[in-house]
């Protein structure tokens, strides 16, 4: 029989759960429905995560941990997917520091590079790092292999694999502001949090 492949209804307003447990500090996931690898938009989603997260001097890091001490850990994340799947941005807080604040801090953030774009300066290193990492991969028998079945399974077909450093390359300052402002609304998104039983 043919596969089945069921479709998500678009989501039409923001979700919120709250979980409490027995831990030290808040944690916040933000979840925003992205699509799956074979998107176009896919290369300027993985470039904006980093833009975001990888890094001392990203987004997120500097003006969460560095600057406003709201955080001790910041990260996002959009990997490979058949589906479509969620762009995670999540953050555990500093000692004393309500989750709602950080939360504000991370749409705060957002809205930046939704408004007022990315510069050439961080957008080039975030490519650097993408063929760094790329490249690296590739070097060895084993790599190679990995990134093959990577493409093949993910992408539909191996040969995608020896477009990526174009495809990276391609990406453009306003591709990062159009797909931030396309997926990062607060009708797409889901958030979680995780708090003390004892406020």
């Amino acid at each position: 029989p043919p596969p089945v492949f069921l479709v998500e209804p678009a989501q039409d307003g923001e979700r919120r759960l709250e979980v409490r447990k027995d831990v030290a500090t808040p944690y916040i996931f933000i979840g925003h429905h992205v699509p799956n690898a074979k998107s176009e938009d896919y290369y300027a989603l993985r470039l904006l995560s980093d833009i975001l997260s990888s890094g001392k001097s990203s987004r997120l890091y500097s003006s969460l941990i560095d600057r406003q001490q709201l955080a001790t850990t910041v990260f996002s994340s959009y990997d490979e997917s058949f589906d479509p799947t969620l762009f995670g941005i999540a953050g555990v807080t500093n000692k004393g520091v309500d989750v709602a604040a950080l939360e504000t801090a991370i749409y705060a953030e957002i809205e930046k590079i939704k408004t007022e774009g990315v510069n050439a300066r961080e957008l080039e290193k975030v490519k650097n790092g993408k063929l760094i990492d790329f490249y690296g991969q590739v070097e060895t028998i084993n790599g190679k292999s990995n990134n093959l079945g990577t493409y093949e399974v993910f992408f539909g077909d191996y040969k995608k694999m020896f477009e990526a450093p174009t495809r990276y390359n391609q990406v453009t300052a306003d591709d990062i502001k159009r797909v931030a402002n396309t997926y990062f609304r607060k009708n797409n998104r889901t958030v979680g949090i995780l708090k003390s039983k004892v406020d």
